[in-house]
C-alpha cells in the first residue's frame, strides 16, 4: 500500500517531541464502502485530530469511545461495523460497511520516537519499508525495516503480529513550469504523490514560486528526454504542460518508450492534432502508440481557468491509476 498521509506522520513526531500522548489508527482492511482506503491514519490526543479513517463519524465515535476507556493501553486490532454500542447494539458504519484498524497508543518512550522518526524519513525518502507490530505483548514493541524491492503482500497477520508494507509511491513527472502546473503539483502533493519538474527556459524560472521552501517542488533545469528517461515507470503519469514544442515535444518523443501508466500533453484540440501529426512526422510513432496519449489532457468538465484545468486533469490521472472507464 502507498503511505499517502505524510502530514499525519509528521504531526506525529511533532507531537511526540512536545511530549504528547495520543493515539493513532491505521485502516488494516474494509469491507463493504468504507470510505477510506487501507493504509489511511488518523491520530488524536482525544482533543485535537488529525488525519482521517472515514468520512468523520467514525473518528467522533472513536474519541468517545477513548473518552469511555474503551481501549486497553496497547495496540490492537479494532473492527468497527460489528461492535456493539453501550446499549448492546450492533453498531455499523452509515455507509454499511466495516472497518479493521491497527489500534496505538502513542506513549513518551525512545522505542516510539525512534519508530516513528524512521518511519517519517522513509516515508520522505519514497522508500519501500514494512512496520512490524507485536500484538503478544502489553508493551508496545515495534520494527521498521527498509526494503531493498516492494513484495506483493501489503498485510500480513498472524496470532502474534502484524506486518504492514508501504510501497513506493505514485509519481508525477511535470515538463514545463507555468499556472497550471503549479496547481497540478499542489493538487499532486496533496494526493501524495512525488512531484517532480523539469524545465529548460530559465529565464522563466522566477516565476516559479512554488518551490521546495515553500511546501512545492524545485525545479530540475534539464532537458525533458533525460528527465523522463531517468524517472519514469509505471507508477509514473507524465504530463507536457509547458505549451512549448521545446518542452513538451522533446518530452513525448521519449515517455512512449517508458512504462508510464498516463500520458497527457495540454493544448487544444487543434493544438493536439498538430502535435501528433508532428511527432508522427518526424518519429514515425504509430497511431496505436498515440493511444496512450491523453490529449487535451483532463477530464472533459468545461475547465477554464489554471485551477479547473489541473482539477480536470488530477481526476483523470485518478481515473485512469483507479481502472475506471472515461
Amino acid at each position: 500500500m502507498q503511505l499517502t498521509d505524510f502530514d499525519v506522520l509528521k504531526q506525529a513526531n511533532v507531537w511526540f517531541e512536545q511530549r504528547k500522548t495520543f493515539w493513532m489508527c491505521t485502516i488494516i482492511g474494509t469491507y463493504g464502502s468504507a470510505p477510506r482506503p487501507i493504509g489511511s491514519i488518523f491520530i488524536t490526543d482525544g482533543n485535537q485530530r488529525v488525519g482521517s479513517i472515514s468520512g468523520g463519524c467514525l473518528e467522533d465515535a472513536f474519541v468517545e469511545m477513548l473518552e469511555r476507556g474503551e481501549f486497553e493501553p496497547h495496540d490492537q486490532i479494532f473492527v468497527y461495523g460489528k461492535h456493539l454500542d453501550d446499549t448492546n447494539v450492533v453498531k455499523e458504519l452509515p455507509c454499511g460497511g466495516t472497518i479493521r484498524l491497527l489500534v496505538e497508543p502513542i506513549t513518551q518512550n525512545d522505542d516510539n520516537r525512534d519508530h516513528l522518526k524512521v518511519w517519517l524519513a522513509n516515508a520522505e525518502a519514497k522508500k519501500p519499508c514494512q512496520r512490524i507490530i507485536d500484538l503478544s505483548s502489553k508493551n508496545s514493541h515495534k520494527q521498521l525495516i527498509e526494503l531493498a524491492n516492494e513484495t506483493a503482500q501489503v498485510i500480513d497477520e498472524t496470532e502474534t503480529t502484524i506486518t504492514l508494507t508501504y510501497g513506493q509511491v505514485w509519481s508525477l513527472l511535470l515538463l514545463g513550469i507555468g499556472q497550471v502546473t503549479q496547481h497540478v503539483a499542489e493538487l499532486g502533493i496533496m494526493a501524495g504523490y512525488d512531484v517532480k519538474l523539469c524545465d529548460m527556459r530559465k529565464e522563466l524560472g522566477d516565476s516559479w514560486t512554488f518551490t521546495k521552501d515553500n511546501g512545492g517542488v524545485d525545479i530540475e533545469w534539464r532537458s525533458p528526454d533525460e528527465f523522463i528517461e531517468q524517472y519514469a515507470n509505471e507508477r509514473s503519469a507524465v504530463l507536457a504542460l509547458a505549451h512549448d514544442p521545446r518542452i513538451d515535444d522533446v518530452g513525448l518523443m521519449t515517455v512512449f518508450e517508458t512504462d508510464a501508466f498516463y500520458v497527457g500533453a495540454m493544448g487544444s484540440s487543434r493544438t493536439s492534432a498538430k502535435r501528433q501529426e508532428r511527432l508522427q512526422r518526424i518519429c514515425g510513432f504509430s497511431d496505436k502508440e498515440f493511444e496512450r496519449l491523453h490529449a487535451p489532457v483532463g477530464l472533459p468538465i468545461g475547465s477554464k481557468t489554471p485551477v479547473e484545468i489541473a482539477i480536470a486533469i488530477m481526476a483523470d490521472i485518478i481515473r485512469v491509476r483507479n481502472g475506471k472507464p472515461k
